[in-house]
C-alpha cells in the first residue's frame, strides 16, 4: 500500500513538473516576442555603450558621437534603429582605430599609446591608459585588454536585461495563468483522483524528458546583421500536437470550474500564486526537475521489475 502512495505521489508531482515545464515554454515564447517588438535588446546594449563611453569629449564633439559615426559601427546601424549585439572585438577594434586618426595600416603599441595620450581627459582616457599600459609592447594583449573591458561591462548589461526579462516573465506568467486557470491545487487534485489522466501525462513528461533542454528561441547569430535576430524554434522550444492536447484536458476554464463562493475563490487564488512562481522558475528548471523525477521514478521501478 505504502509502495501504490508513494509511485501516486511521485507520479503526481511528475504531472505537475510537466505542466509547469509547459507553461514555461508558452512564458518564453511569449516573452522573446515581447524583447523584439520593444527592441528590449537593443536598448539595454545601447545603454550599456552609453554609459561606457559617453563621458569623454572628441574634439569638438563627444566620443559617443564618433562611435557611433565610424564605419564599423555605422554599418551596423538603420537609421535610428540600434544592434542588438555587438562583438568585443569590433568595439576593441573601432576605439583603437579613433584612438590613432592618423595611422594607416596596422596599429603598433606606440601608436595606440601616443593616440590615447592625446585624448581630452575623459573616462575613456582613463580606461585605455590603464588597459594599454599593461598590455608592454604587445598589440594584441593591448586589443584583449579592451575586449575584456567591454565583456566585463556587458555581464553588468546582461544583469540588466535579466532583471527585465525576469519581471516580464512574472507578468506574463500571471497573465497565462489566469488565462489559463492553471490552479496548482486543482490539477494535483486532478492527477491524484484521475489515475487515467496521470497516466498519459506521465508518459508524455516521459516524452518530453528524452528531448534536448529548451533554451532561448531567439538568437543573434549573424554577426554581420546584428539587428536580425534568428528565429529557430526546435522541437524542445515548442509544444508538440499531443502535449497541446494533454495540457487542454487538465487546465482551463468551463462552467463547472468557476468557484461560486468566497471560500473557493480563495483557493483558487492561492493555486494560480503556487503556478505564477513555479512557472517564473522558468522552462530551463522545470526541465531539469522532470528529469530528476524521471530517474527517481525509474530507479523505484527496479525491484518490482527483479521480483517480476
Amino acid at each position: 500500500m505504502g509502495g501504490i502512495f508513494n509511485s501516486t505521489v511521485l507520479d503526481v508531482a511528475i504531472g505537475l513538473t510537466f505542466v509547469y515545464l509547459l507553461l514555461g515554454i508558452f512564458c518564453t515564447a511569449i516573452n522573446e516576442w515581447i524583447a523584439g517588438i520593444f527592441k528590449t535588446r537593443a536598448n539595454t546594449l545601447k545603454e550599456g555603450i552609453h554609459i561606457l563611453l559617453d563621458n569623454q569629449p572628441f574634439g569638438n564633439a563627444r566620443f559617443l558621437d564618433a562611435f557611433y559615426k565610424h564605419p564599423v559601427i555605422a554599418g551596423m546601424t538603420r537609421g535610428d534603429a540600434h544592434p542588438s549585439y555587438l562583438a568585443a572585438r569590433t568595439f576593441a577594434t573601432t576605439l583603437m582605430d579613433l584612438a590613432t586618426p592618423t595611422v594607416k595600416g596596422p596599429i603598433a603599441v606606440q601608436d595606440l599609446v601616443a593616440g590615447v595620450n592625446a585624448l581630452p581627459d575623459g573616462d575613456v582616457k582613463s580606461a585605455l591608459v590603464a588597459l594599454v599600459g599593461s598590455a608592454g609592447n604587445d598589440i594584441e594583449k593591448a586589443q584583449r585588454n579592451i575586449e575584456d573591458w567591454f565583456n566585463d561591462s556587458m555581464d553588468r548589461v546582461s544583469g540588466w536585461y535579466k532583471r527585465t526579462v525576469q519581471i516580464w516573465t512574472i507578468a506574463i506568467a500571471v497573465a497565462l495563468t489566469v488565462v489559463a486557470n492553471a490552479d496548482t491545487l486543482a490539477l494535483a487534485r486532478q492527477l491524484w483522483v484521475d489515475p487515467a489522466l496521470r497516466s498519459a501525462v506521465v508518459e508524455q513528461a516521459k516524452q518530453r524528458a528524452q528531448m534536448p533542454r529548451p533554451t532561448s528561441i531567439v538568437e543573434y547569430t549573424d554577426k554581420n546583421d546584428p539587428l536580425k535576430p534568428t528565429v529557430k524554434p526546435t522541437q524542445s522550444d515548442t509544444l508538440t500536437e499531443q502535449e497541446s492536447r494533454t495540457l487542454g484536458r487538465i487546465v482551463g476554464w468551463t462552467r463547472a470550474s468557476v468557484p461560486t463562493d468566497a471560500e473557493h475563490w480563495l483557493l483558487r487564488i492561492l493555486g494560480w500564486i503556487f503556478t505564477v512562481i513555479a512557472v517564473s522558475l522558468g522552462a530551463p528548471f522545470w526541465f531539469d526537475s522532470l528529469n530528476r523525477l524521471m530517474n527517481l521514478r525509474s530507479a523505484g521501478l527496479e525491484p518490482a521489475k527483479q521480483a517480476a
